[in-house]
């Protein structure tokens, strides 16, 4: 009986439409496949396809829109105290906090791609995913964007998200717009001291790679800049950790420079987001 198979389809798009396929018959996955797709026909053509293969077939996806976020309240006055137009956002209230985006561009993925069953922001991946709440700053890393949460006591109370890919004529920020000149040379010496029989110059060279260009640089800036705005504007408590969820593969040095940075516990996680989506629309069910 092809009803007892339930099917969970989930995808985004990050430089390429990434998919997941899995298939569940009586709580156990008979089936597991992945695929990208250069263009969105191709990825609509395959989705109709299963649909029409199997009704029990669910599909949700993550929207990347920087008209959404995170309020440490539900009740509407929070929302107007933080300038949210509270009367065109579509917002989910988890007790104590609430996630929320612009109806417009919700309106706009439904009419985009009418077949989704779940819409999830980036902000609820993070809140599903995450175990340690106390002080705690998230950072979940895609190709195309960033995105921060911060808790304080176990409540999230600020959210940030922001576009890394830029034009591709647009020249890589220089490393001293992040003010990290004044410590390579001390973080170089630090990592010589406690890695023995590895060649100086090597060291040097990953310290330029990762500080001086690419998306690792980019998350250490975001860091740095959430942070400044964190203190200022939201908590006076102190974060105690900051976690790096990684899905498409950055060097893991990133986290130490960070901890060495801004002087807090960076832990680096690399995550399979398209299996958490399924996982949160197997249990919304």
């Amino acid at each position: 009986m092809w009803f007892v198979k339930k099917e969970f389809i989930a995808f985004y798009e990050d430089e390429k439409y990434l998919l997941l396929t899995q298939i569940f018959k009586k709580n156990r996955e008979i089936f597991k496949e992945k695929k990208e797709y250069d263009n969105k026909k191709d990825l609509e053509k395959y989705i109709l396809e299963q649909i029409d293969e199997n009704p029990q077939t669910y599909i949700s996806t993550l929207t990347f829109t920087l008209n959404q976020g995170v309020i440490g309240s539900c009740g509407k006055q929070a929302y107007l105290e933080h300038e949210i137009d509270y009367d065109n956002v579509k917002s989910i209230c988890l007790g104590k906090y609430s996630f929320y985006i612009s109806l417009f561009e919700l309106q706009k993925i439904k009419k985009e791609f009418p077949f989704i069953d779940f819409i999830y922001s980036p902000f609820a991946l993070i809140d599903y995913f995450a175990k340690e709440r106390k002080n705690r700053f998230y950072v979940l890393i895609f190709e195309k964007n960033l995105i921060l949460m911060g808790y304080e006591n176990f409540i999230p109370i600020y959210g940030d998200i922001i576009e890394t890919k830029e034009e591709e004529h647009e020249e890589v920020e220089e490393i001293e717009d992040i003010d990290l000149l004044d410590d390579i040379e001390d973080l170089s010496e630090d990592i010589d001291e406690e890695i023995e029989n590895v060649d100086e110059e090597a060291i040097e060279e990953k310290l330029d790679e990762i500080t001086s260009s690419g998306i690792e640089a980019k998350i250490l800036k975001f860091v740095q800049d959430s942070l400044k705005e964190y203190y200022d504007k939201y908590s006076s408590d102190f974060i105690e950790k900051i976690i790096l969820l990684d899905t498409v593969g950055i060097d893991m040095e990133t986290a130490k420079i960070i901890e060495d940075e801004v002087l807090i516990e960076c832990e680096y996680q690399k995550i399979d987001a398209l299996e958490i989506l399924n996982r949160m629309s197997r249990e919304s069910l």
